[in-house]
């Protein structure tokens, strides 16, 4: 017998991507996928994520804008979830002032869950650092049946 998980509304979805700190991010590295843990911040319809500028993130990110994105939220025996899927398009954000609105969000999320963002904080290290945005072309999320059942 199959069970058919609980689709989550758009509401719920945003609420997650809010709420979690820390999505995957995949990217094509042909002939394979290459799928890594990332902060995140989420802002009307738009995932920023940032990286080392020189590192294979910012390298893959650049050479194939088509990407996926995940982020979730579980219990300890996984019977209480919610999963997101996320497929759009990854772009370098150049825009000083977009770069600076992205890494405060994501300051602000990290300083939320207990957590810092050095990045930025010494002369010439935010040069260092890459920031990209994923466009959300589409979303689709599940989540546990009723308090964690089938």
């Amino acid at each position: 017998m199959m069970t058919i998980l609980p689709e989550m509304t758009r509401a719920e979805m945003e609420q997650l991507l809010a709420e979690e700190r820390v999505g995957r991010v995949g990217l094509n590295d042909d002939p394979q996928p290459y799928i890594v843990p990332t902060d995140f911040a989420y802002l009307g319809g738009v995932i920023y994520i940032h990286t080392p500028a020189a590192g294979r993130k910012a390298r893959l990110a650049r050479s194939n804008p088509h990407v996926c994105f995940e982020v979730d939220r579980y219990n300890s025996t996984v019977t209480d979830f919610q999963s997101i899927i996320i497929r759009g398009r990854i772009t370098e954000v150049s825009s000083p002032d977009e770069r600076r609105k992205a890494m405060q969000m994501l300051a602000e999320k990290a300083a939320r869950s207990g957590g810092v963002i050095p990045h930025g904080k010494s002369p010439g290290n935010s040069a260092r650092i890459a920031i990209f945005k994923i466009d959300i072309g589409d979303m689709t999320g599940i989540k546990s049946p009723a308090n964690g059942h089938p």
